[in-house]
């Protein structure tokens, strides 16, 4: 058995790298890989992480080679803060030389994605930042756009085509144990009939525990949930629904 991958109904492979792949439209999708994270908190003048090495390039460029999809799509925060620093955009404009090597790339335009066209104009990239994407019968989102009026009739449209939500922002993680000692916090995949949380593929991102129940998107707040996907050792995990989604889903 396979444990790095997962096929969920209506045609979505999870993948243990933070990634999803849909097969039928050759798309794969990663979210909020916040590039520059350690350099925006040095322009901001603070000193951590020491750390400023990234290996989200890398860790990329193998997915692609792996799948070799017909695009990439990037589902907002493609940056942690649109700094202008030297370093940031020598790795935006690697990012796009790199995978435009390799296939089409498609980047969302996230919260922390502000000023971000402007530094990228200014550096003369050419990213255009997109609102969202569709790939029939699904939709990509970054997830913090749309407000709570909205949303449930956004996830209905989409679930009534038989597509799901495909969405970010809230970097998902969930708290696990032994009961004894040992204790993680490991991302996650939210898994719901109409919409999936993708976790972040930044290094840095510590993640939100979903055990509070709490979530930043409309979106999610709309949502039922059905399954949580770990990921831990690079293996994928399901474990059980916490209690307050499953309350969620018996209202």
């Amino acid at each position: 058995m396979n444990h790095t991958r997962l096929e969920l109904d209506g045609g979505l492979c999870l993948d243990a790298r933070r990634a999803i792949w849909l097969p039928e439209s050759r798309t794969l999708a990663i979210a909020d890989p916040h590039l520059g994270y350690a350099w925006a908190n040095r322009h901001a003048g603070q000193l951590l992480p020491i750390a400023v090495a990234e290996d989200t390039l890398p860790r990329l460029i193998a997915l692609l080679e792996d799948y070799a999809p017909r695009e990439l799509l990037i589902l907002g925060d493609i940056v942690h803060r649109a700094a202008p620093v030297a370093a940031l955009v020598d790795t935006l404009r690697d990012l796009v030389t790199q995978v435009r090597g390799r296939t089409l790339l498609r980047a969302l335009r996230g919260n922390h994605d502000r000023h971000l066209a402007r530094l990228l104009a200014d550096a003369g990239i050419d990213l255009p930042l997109l609102g969202s994407h569709a790939a029939p019968p699904h939709q990509f989102l970054h997830g913090d756009a749309v407000d709570e009026l909205a949303a449930p009739a956004e996830l209905a449209l989409v679930g009534k085509a038989g597509g799901r939500i495909i969405m970010g922002h809230e970097h998902p993680a969930i708290s696990l144990s032994d009961g004894i000692a040992s204790h993680l916090r490991a991302p996650c995949f939210l898994v719901g009939p109409q919409l999936v949380i993708v976790p972040a593929f930044s290094p840095w991102a510590a993640g939100a525990n979903i055990r509070g129940g709490e979530f930043l998107s409309a979106h999610a707040r709309a949502a039922t949930f059905q399954r949580v996907i770990a990921v831990v050792a690079g293996k994928l995990l399901p474990v059980p629904l916490p209690q307050r989604l499953r309350d969620q889903v018996r209202a």
